[in-house]
């Protein structure tokens, strides 16, 4: 519900009062947001009396004071004005708790730079976090061959992938890896059990271990 306006014949209305003092110190709209934080759809609804704009009277109150002392105008005086006005009748507005506290954001030059440092620390921190959980954890390895656990084959190629920063070892023997973390080795095997222990370390010297069992049959 919006204010009740009472017609004052010949009275100049207290958002015109502002408006003219406004125009009078040279000063724009965007001027008076900057230096009072209100916003600059409140300082117009102001000037043009459109008070159902507002969420509450609080506000209203609250606003025209700030924009009154701004301009150097007797803001005791001008609420008096307001209060004469628009009379002391009581309005009931629609509670909008998202909308009103989107309101009270002014966006600013120092607003957006203070935006854009939080969000890159944000990511930084991140990124940090990240890395180093992916640093300190054991890393993953993955065997891709031999597939068989019988075989009658003199050698075979034991092949795998894990992380492109971890060192591989097979039976204490370490084998290259390449940038995307592949590593392949050919091997002799003996008859009967060949067992080989695949450990991959990370660089805080977390290790993974997996074990691969190869049974050798005579031809």
């Amino acid at each position: 519900m919006a204010f009740k306006r009472k017609k004052i014949q010949g009275a100049q209305t207290v958002g015109a009062k502002l408006q003219a003092e406004r125009k009078k110190k040279d000063l724009s709209i965007e001027d008076v947001e900057e230096a009072t934080k209100v916003r600059a759809k409140y300082l117009t609804a102001i000037e043009s009396g459109s008070w159902n704009e507002f969420p509450s009277r609080v506000y209203v109150y609250g606003f025209v004071k700030r924009y009154a002392t701004y301009l150097q105008l007797d803001s005791k005086k001008v609420l008096d004005d307001f209060r004469s006005e628009f009379g002391a009748g009581r309005v009931n507005f629609i509670s909008k708790k998202t909308s009103n506290a989107l309101d009270r954001i002014i966006i600013t030059p120092r607003f957006l730079i203070i935006s854009f440092v939080v969000v890159l620390v944000a990511l930084l921190l991140g990124y940090i976090v990240v890395s180093t959980e992916k640093i300190s954890r054991p890393p993953e390895v993955e065997i891709i061959a031999p597939l068989e656990e019988v075989t009658k084959a003199q050698n075979i190629v034991i092949e795998g992938k894990t992380s492109n920063t971890a060192i591989i070892q097979i039976n204490g023997q370490i084998v290259p890896v390449d940038d995307k973390g592949y590593f392949r080795q050919k091997t002799t095997l003996n008859d009967g059990v060949n067992i080989f222990d695949i450990t991959a370390k990370s660089r805080m010297g977390k290790e993974t271990t997996k074990q691969v069992r190869i049974l050798k049959q005579n031809k």
